[in-house]
């Protein structure tokens, strides 16, 4: 854990000063992480629009407004993912969790085989949280904070209400208690679910249509998607996959329909077209 790699530095510092400093880099590795992560997808973003305009999920533009609330907000959720993390460390000292740091203690088909399980774990709790969160009282008072934004941006990836960021985060809290995890995997689950986030609110389609295609692209879940959740309110609710929502009847009618319009190139016919956007009726306008 990152207070096992500090507490030679620390070591004679006061209790209360150790996990203070504990906790800046831990703040410090986290906002690094996300704005490493999203300001570098939304670069993709501009190369695309010169390479590939067809690939924009929607005609409006982003805004600073938008930008800037995204960031603000994704700050917020940054300091809960500290404090968060923080319990974590607190736990593991206190022997309340399964974390381990020798891979040979499970052996390493379990090293490896860990990662895709909390992924899939994740990705189940996550579909049925985001449809909890849909309804009232927590849409109002919760997630209509991230639904702000209609057409997302990649900064929009953490920006949560702080109780949304709770809520994101929890699973990984009852993973380490129930579970054993390598700290790396831990890690690396992160890693994915901050990229995830960051790739389904980018505002344009960049999965290859070699992949979309194949048996295994069939369930994983698209930036052209979620972008269509944001529009929807509805809908595609799954974070990696669209197991949940396939087998649940919540995938969008036209979500594949709306993929292929983003990743094939128009013709000279189509150029005219106006990509109109879902005529969905929002069950939440009036809150918006």
């Amino acid at each position: 854990m990152i207070s096992e790699y500090l507490s030679p530095l620390i070591s004679n510092w006061p209790s209360v000063f150790q996990l203070l400093a504990i906790a800046a880099v831990i703040a410090i590795l986290i906002l690094l992480r996300y704005l490493f992560f999203a300001g570098t997808a939304f670069g993709v973003g501009f190369a695309v629009e010169r390479l590939a305009p067809w690939r924009r999920l929607q005609k409006l533009p982003f805004t600073r407004t938008q930008i800037l609330r995204e960031i603000g907000y994704s700050m917020s959720s940054v300091l809960v993912f500290m404090g968060v993390v923080g319990i974590i460390i607190a736990m593991n000292s206190a022997g309340m969790t399964q974390l381990y740091n020798d891979a040979e203690q499970y052996g390493w088909v379990w090293f490896w085989v860990q990662i895709p399980v909390i992924l899939l774990i994740q990705d189940w709790y996550f579909y049925w949280m985001h449809r909890m969160v849909h309804k009232a009282p927590f849409y109002d008072r919760v997630h209509k904070t991230h639904h702000l934004s209609t057409n997302p941006s990649a900064f929009a990836a953490f920006a949560f209400h702080p109780l949304e960021a709770i809520l994101e985060i929890a699973i990984f809290v009852v993973l380490i208690v129930f579970m054993p995890i390598h700290f790396i995997a831990l890690m690396v689950a992160g890693l994915m679910s901050l990229a995830y986030n960051v790739y389904g609110h980018l505002g344009y389609e960049v999965m290859p249509r070699i992949v979309a295609q194949s048996p295994i692209g069939y369930w994983l879940n698209k930036s052209a998607y979620h972008n269509q959740h944001h529009r929807t309110y509805r809908y595609n609710y799954g974070l990696y996959t669209v197991i949940w929502d396939r087998l649940h009847g919540t995938l969008h009618p036209q979500a594949d329909r709306l993929y292929d319009r983003a990743t094939v190139k128009p013709t000279e016919a189509s150029v005219a077209v106006e990509r109109a956007p879902d005529k969905e009726t929002n069950p939440h306008a009036s809150t918006l």
